[in-house]
């Protein structure tokens, strides 16, 4: 789910701020594709993670990771 453009919690827009983003994870998804078009060696793309980007309000403090 793609972060929304205001706080879910309070409506604010100017407060609601990225605070981080990371990779992690192993992604079924990515292996699964790579598996089929390169074999074996295409698995390993899975490993490759998801990216997550975190967000925070700060007007009420609601905070919570989307995907990136």
């Amino acid at each position: 789910m793609k972060a929304p453009s205001k706080c879910p919690m309070c409506g604010e827009v100017l407060k609601w701020k990225q605070v981080d983003s990371a990779k992690k994870g192993f992604s079924v998804g990515k292996a699964a594709v790579g598996g089929l078009l390169l074999g074996p060696v295409g698995l390993l793309g899975g490993a490759l993670g998801k990216k997550k980007v975190y967000y925070c309000c700060g007007k009420c403090g609601f905070e919570h990771e989307y995907n990136g």
